[in-house]
């Protein structure tokens, strides 16, 4: 509620007012009793309490009723003044001042005549209903006062909201003025640059101009584009949006939001922590290598020098370039993770280094942001970076070298700040031998070298790993798995793992499915693992030997279909791209 006080001045105005058409003085208080306005002897008065002689003031308040004393001085509510009986008032009107049914104040009419005390006598209806009327124009002051004091409340709490978004905000008339900017916005572009009234073609070009006032001609349409900036220190790569604001009576302006690729690079990070979450505690192992793993990557990471992970598939290459980036400064940066055998040659340029619009038939409208540019200072994971086509080679040196990107179609070269980590199971130097690796690249990318050793040269870790797994899938599966038994354990030590700890962990969920107490024996294992007698049969074989045998009878048991090498591939733990390798390789049909 807003206080009487408030509006004293205009209270002051309807009480002088009021005394000069009545020739009658004027006192109006607050509910605290405070005189806030006062003609003739009562305005010297104003200010001051009125707590030790306004009893009729304190009774009108009380009530919210008017009160008529024909005999001050005489009256029962006169009783506790100093003044009884001697008092120099001839007649009183008290009209309280209501607002929303309570008593706010008091507005009073006061003689000291008996010509003025007469004249309100004769015509008391009419005073009487006078009086209660400029209390009622007082209140409504106060309404007004009380409602605009409201609208700048609104108006700073929804200035406030505005000003915590992450994002830049303009409003735009129809004509492309500029009405409205929250404090990014601001901050984004140079004072003489963002003014209200100022048009939007001092801050984009043309065609994004264009774009964001065709929203006025298609009002439930939304525009999205990529634009640069040019901002107080740098050029910014941002994502714009405009969209209509509708009124009562159609659209009134157009909303201008303003996200930078950064900013849209740490949401994607945050909302997909849990599959980036690792730690290099998670990478497990009680070997000698894998702790010496865990030592280097925490030396490591501290670093901005590429790596270079080496080791066959399903060894947990990624996992251990995750676990890099979060021991790294660039934790709070994405990782963005590239398959280069997964993803095929003719898009896989497009997917790393992105393109302008119009760049190629199809391309999208506005074109789009590479995976190298969404990195922009996090880390950067190029798995599989051997099966990578030789003019990508090129382009991805140039990117380590210069740190600078060109997108397709492009003719603006980008600086990013991204870490590199590469990682591949193939011999990178038979490969540059062959003419099928660039050599500078290879030099480039293997500042640190790291090397994972298949699980069939690390049988010690696993106990540790089984432990994990069965642990992981106890929750998943609402198992109470807690034992392995030694038959178990021994056909694990036999098998040459060709899928490492990947198929490991295929393994122990295919034998958690079956169990149904709390220890894994032999019959909960699959088939190419208890079927074959491995000590007997595999005596001889070389390691590719072991490996081609173990994918030829997974695939001669299943279906002859593209489902079917999916199953074998899950079955094996590596990727179906994997599979296809190395069917290939091994001439499996």
């Amino acid at each position: 509620m807003v206080e009487l006080m408030v509006v004293k001045d205009y209270a002051q105005q309807i009480a002088e007012a009021i005394a000069t058409v009545v020739k009658i003085d004027i006192e109006i208080a607050d509910h605290n009793l405070m005189r806030i306005a006062g003609t003739g002897k009562y305005h010297k008065g104003v200010g001051q309490s009125m707590d030790r002689q306004g009893y009729v003031y304190q009774e009108v308040l009380r009530t919210g009723h008017q009160f008529v004393i024909e005999t001050p001085g005489h009256h029962p509510l006169c009783t506790p003044c100093k003044a009884r009986g001697n008092c120099t008032e001839k007649y009183e009107v008290v009209s309280p001042i209501n607002v929303d049914g309570k008593a706010v104040g008091a507005i009073g009419l006061i003689c000291f005549t008996e010509v003025q005390a007469k004249l309100i006598i004769e015509n008391q209806h009419s005073y009487l209903t006078f009086l209660t009327k400029m209390a009622e124009t007082i209140a409504l002051k106060l309404k007004e006062q009380e409602f605009l004091a409201g609208l700048v409340s609104a108006n700073h709490y929804l200035n406030s909201i505005i000003d915590c978004l992450d994002e830049g905000l303009l409003t735009a008339d129809l004509e492309g003025n500029i009405l409205h900017f929250n404090q990014v916005a601001q901050r984004l572009f140079s004072a003489n640059l963002l003014t209200p009234r100022r048009s939007l073609h001092s801050l984009f070009p043309s065609q994004i101009v264009a774009d964001i006032l065709n929203v006025a001609e298609n009002e439930d349409e939304v525009v999205e584009r990529e634009v640069h900036v040019e901002t107080k220190k740098n050029r910014v790569q941002m994502v714009l949006r405009a969209l209509p604001i509708h009124g009562e009576d159609g659209m009134k302006s157009i909303a201008v939001i303003l996200r930078p690729f950064d900013e849209i690079s740490r949401i994607v990070n945050r909302l997909t922590i849990r599959d980036v979450g690792h730690t290099i505690e998670d990478f497990l192992g009680d070997s000698e290598s894998m702790c010496q793993i865990r030592e280097r990557a925490k030396v490591v990471a501290a670093s901005k020098s590429t790596v270079l992970i080496r080791g066959e598939s399903g060894t947990g290459k990624e996992m251990l370039a995750r676990s890099i980036h979060n021991l790294s400064p660039r934790q709070k940066g994405v990782f963005m993770a590239i398959n280069c055998t997964a993803i095929p040659e003719s898009l896989l340029e497009s997917e790393l280094f992105g393109y302008e619009d119009g760049a190629f038939t199809g391309a999208r409208k506005g074109g789009k942001i590479g995976k190298i540019e969404l990195a922009n200072r996090g880390t950067l994971f190029l798995d599989e970076i051997g099966d990578m086509p030789l003019f990508l080679q090129a382009k991805i040196l140039r990117v380590l070298q210069e740190r600078q990107i060109e997108r397709i179609g492009g003719i603006t070269p980008t600086s990013v700040d991204v870490r590199v980590i590469a990682a591949t199971h193939r011999n990178l130097e038979q490969m540059m031998a062959k003419g099928e690796f660039r050599e500078d690249l290879y030099y480039r990318i293997n500042v640190i070298p790291m090397y994972i050793k298949p699980l069939r040269d690390r049988k010690e870790d696993l106990a540790p790993l089984c432990e994990n797994f069965i642990q992981i899938y106890n929750q998943q599966l609402n198992k109470d798995v807690r034992f392995l038994s030694d038959g178990f354990l021994q056909r694990l030590r036999e098998y040459p793992w060709p899928g490492n700890v990947r198929e490991l962990q295929n393994v122990i969920e295919y034998a958690m499915n079956l169990t149904e107490n709390s220890t894994l024996t032999e019959e909960h294992l699959s088939p190419r693992l208890r079927q074959i007698e491995l000590s007997d049969e595999l005596e001889g074989f070389n390691l590719e030997t072991i490996e081609r045998e173990t994918i030829l009878r997974c695939v001669q048991t299943a279906e002859d279909s593209v489902r079917g090498k999916e199953k074998v591939a899950k079955a094996l733990g590596i990727g179906v791209a994997t599979l296809y390798r190395k069917l290939a390789r091994y001439n499996i049909r």
